[in-house]
């Protein structure tokens, strides 16, 4: 990457920070946007400042030297909100390709112009492997909350059971069938 287009995407990285921040919050609703921009401090609101965390690290990515260990890590943590907060993965990581759009919208005509369709598929090469790659963890993240609430599930069907003396416990014994008794009264 030349100096030119380094110094290029260096003074646009906020602008597009700031848009593609307030694309993703206004897809939550007015209510939480307002919420999740006026504060970001980690401990008064911690959802808040992952986003901030993770957008500006990923634009700083996209619009910078791209280095995957640096990329799954902000990858990662945005998914992970993504995965809890969303049902369907294209609905989910369909920020990437909103981003795409505000590129174009903000700065592609005059990087067309300076650098060359070449250095722009490369951005956008960039964008697409992120969200190839978030596909993954998608997956992965919802797999881990499945099998959360499926143990969860489990472990109160279990301690209901065992409350009914329904399920032999090798801990505790044979159960002691109360209902059984009456039954045979």
């Amino acid at each position: 990457m030349s100096e030119e287009l380094t110094r290029f995407l260096e003074d646009n990285q906020e602008k597009i920070f700031k848009k593609w921040k307030s694309v993703f919050l206004s897809s939550l609703g007015e209510e939480a946007k307002k919420f999740f921009s006026r504060e970001v401090d980690p401990f008064q609101n911690p959802f808040g400042h992952r986003i901030e965390e993770t957008f500006q690290g990923l634009v700083r990515i996209v619009l910078g030297e791209f280095k995957w260990e640096e990329a799954n890590y902000y990858l990662k943590r945005l998914v992970q909100l993504l995965a809890v907060q969303e049902q369907v993965p294209s609905k989910a990581l369909n920020l990437f390709i909103q981003l795409k759009g505000i590129i174009r919208e903000e700065i592609g005509e005059e990087f067309l112009k300076r650098f060359g369709i070449e250095e722009f598929l490369r951005l956008e090469d960039k964008i697409n492997a992120l969200l190839i790659k978030g596909f993954d963890y998608f997956y992965e993240y919802r797999e881990r909350l499945n099998q959360i609430r499926y143990d969860e599930w489990k472990r109160n069907h279990f301690l209901l059971l065992k409350r009914a003396g329904l399920v032999y416990d090798p801990m505790e014994g044979m159960p002691q069938v109360e209902a059984e008794d009456k039954i045979n009264q």
